[in-house]
Order: structure tokens, then C-alpha cells, then sequence
């Protein structure tokens, strides 16, 4: 029975052991080094969308890596698949980490204006059924310079359907300007009386 007590003891003496050198404080100079780092990081995060972070990385990493090199600071850009996580930026000079979230931003900023003015939309018009042929001309001879010098569609709905409604498909700029040319021909002429 002794043996055993004996036994047990030693054991909780090499537990004991093992968490103090677990926690076995750091030296003195090791922790002024991390206060130093803690304190004089500067953090900032940007919100964007998950589908813009391959902006900020860049391919193969490239954009990413010269933001940090230029800007002496360190990008944290969440996981694909991640929500609602922003990109973190961190450094130890305020100014280089808020020009480096100004880059970022901007960057972001370029992307969903290239992207907004690259992606085809599509607007609906009311014009009154009874113009429709006006509007489209002999032969589509009205509508045809539109569509081809703004690189549009407009589609009229058939004969037998009762729909107002005229659509325009392509870039927002020029679906716009084919509003405005729409319209002015629907301008031309004589309120229809029904």
C-alpha cells in the first residue's frame, strides 16, 4: 500500500514538473519585446465584399506582397468562404498603415467600378402598344442605328401580347444613352388616343 501512495506522489511530482516548465515565465527582455510589439502595432480593418479579396491578393500573390513591402505592414485577407470577416492591416507606423487602407480601398473602389461598368444590365420601358411599330420603323429602320452604334438589344414584345413594355439589354452607359434616343423617337410622334 505504501508503494503505491509512493508511486502516486511521484507522479503528481512530474505533473507538477511538466506545468511548471509549461509556464515558466519569459525572461525579461523577451517580454519588453512583446509589450514593444503590442503597443506600437497599429491596426486597421477594411470591409469588402468576398468576391473582391483576389483583388487585394492579386495573382499569385503579387498585390499583396507589394503592399507589404512598400508599405512596411502586414495584410490579413480571410478565407475564402469566410462572412462578414474584414481584411486586417497592421504595422507599426500609423501613417504607412492608414495610406496602405487608403490603397486598399481605393483598389476595392476600382474593382466594382470596372465591374459595374462591364456587366451587361437590363431596363425596361413603357411605350404604349400603339407605337410600338413607329418606334421600330419600316424594316426596323429607327431602332436598327441604335442597336448597332450602342451595342444594345431592344426587344418589343409580339403582336398578341398587350405589354407596354420595351427592353433594353447591355453595358448600363449604353443601355442609358438608349433610353434617352428611345424616348426622343417616342417624342416624335402624336399622342396615341385610345
Amino acid at each position: 500500500m505504501s508503494s503505491r501512495i509512493n508511486n502516486n506522489l511521484r507522479e503528481r511530482r512530474q505533473v507538477m514538473k511538466v506545468n511548471q516548465e509549461r509556464s515558466r515565465p519569459l525572461p525579461p527582455s523577451m517580454t519588453r519585446m512583446r509589450a514593444q510589439w503590442v503597443e506600437e502595432t497599429v491596426s486597421e480593418t477594411v470591409k469588402a465584399d468576398n468576391c473582391l479579396f483576389g483583388v487585394i491578393i492579386g495573382p499569385g500573390g503579387s498585390t499583396i506582397k507589394e503592399l507589404q513591402v512598400k508599405y512596411n505592414i502586414r495584410v490579413l485577407v480571410p478565407r475564402k468562404g469566410s462572412k462578414d470577416e474584414p481584411i486586417t492591416v497592421q504595422g507599426k507606423d500609423k501613417t504607412l498603415v492608414k495610406n496602405a487602407v487608403l490603397r486598399i480601398k481605393a483598389l476595392i473602389a476600382e474593382e466594382k467600378e470596372r465591374r459595374r461598368v462591364t456587366t451587361p444590365v437590363s431596363q425596361t420601358l413603357c411605350i404604349p402598344k400603339a407605337l410600338h411599330g413607329k418606334v421600330i420603323g419600316l424594316q426596323g429602320q429607327n431602332i436598327r442605328p441604335i442597336t448597332q452604334a450602342l451595342k444594345i438589344k431592344i426587344q418589343f414584345p409580339n403582336k398578341n401580347d398587350n405589354s407596354d413594355e420595351v427592353t433594353l439589354t447591355g453595358l448600363p452607359d449604353q443601355v442609358d444613352q438608349g433610353i434617352s434616343r428611345l424616348l426622343n423617337l417616342v417624342t416624335r410622334f402624336p399622342p396615341c388616343r385610345a
